[in-house]
C-alpha cells in the first residue's frame, strides 16, 4: 500500500506551491496547495509539536522528553532519500486514526487457512472462493461482515473460526495517515529548498 500511496502523492502534489502563512522559529504555518485542485495540506509547528491538515485528514505529531523542540528535525532525521517511516512516527501520533481494517490482510488469511485445510478437505478452496472471497452477499470492506462471512461459511461441516485480537490482526496504515506522513517529508523539503534559496539570494557586503 505504501508504494500506491507514494504514487497516488506524487499525482495528487504535482502542481502544488508553498505559500507562508506565518514563520517565526519554530512557530510556523505553511500551505500547500494547487488550485482548483481539492488537494490540499498545512503544516503547522509548535515547539514539540507538529499538525498536517487538510484535504485528506488531520493529525498531531508530538515529541516530548529529549532536546530537540523543532519538529522537522525528527521527520528530516527519519526520511532519507524522502522515505517515510510510519511505524516509528505512528508513536508520536496524539490524534488521528493510523490503523484501519485491511482487506486484503484478511483475504491473505482467508487464503492460507484454507491452503492448509485442502489437502484434507477436497474442494475447501473452492468453497472459500464461492462463499467468502468472491460472493455478492459479503462485502470485506469492513471487519462486521468479513467476520460474518466466516460466521456463516460451512464446507462439508467444516466452519473457520475468526482468530482473536492476540493471534492475528488484520489492521495496516490508514491510506490518509500515509499520504499525509508523505505530505511531512515532501512539505518540509519544499519549505528547506525555499529557505536555501532566500538564503542564497540575500545579497553579501
Amino acid at each position: 500500500m505504501s508504494l500506491d500511496i507514494a504514487k497516488q502523492f506524487a499525482r495528487d502534489t504535482a502542481n502544488h506551491r508553498l505559500e507562508t502563512l506565518h514563520d517565526d522559529g519554530l512557530y510556523r504555518h505553511i500551505r500547500f496547495s494547487a488550485p482548483p485542485s481539492l488537494d490540499w495540506f498545512d503544516l503547522i509547528t509548535w515547539p514539540y509539536n507538529l499538525i498536517v491538515n487538510g484535504s485528506h485528514g488531520s493529525y498531531h505529531f508530538c515529541r516530548f522528553g529529549d532536546d530537540t523542540e523543532d519538529m522537522f528535525a525528527l521527520f528530516r532525521d527519519g526520511s532519507a532519500g524522502r522515505r517515510i517511516n510510519p511505524h516509528y512516527w505512528a508513536e508520536k501520533v496524539r490524534a488521528g486514526e493510523v490503523m484501519t481494517w485491511s482487506e486484503a490482510a484478511f483475504r491473505q488469511w482467508v487464503l492460507q487457512e484454507a491452503a492448509e485445510l485442502a489437502p484434507e478437505h477436497p474442494g475447501m478452496m473452492r468453497a472459500v472462493k464461492l462463499q467468502i472471497l468472491d460472493s455478492d452477499e459479503h462485502n470485506l470492506e469492513y471487519e462486521e461482515t468479513a467476520r460474518y462471512a466466516i460466521a456463516s461459511f460451512r464446507h462439508k461441516g467444516l466452519r473457520l473460526a475468526f482468530p482473536e485480537s492476540w493471534e492475528r490482526t488484520f489492521q495496516d496504515f490508514h491510506w490518509q495517515y500515509l499520504w499525509q506522513c508523505h505530505a511531512v517529508v515532501w512539505g518540509i523539503a519544499k519549505y528547506d529548498a525555499t529557505k536555501a534559496t532566500a538564503r542564497e539570494a540575500v545579497p553579501t557586503s
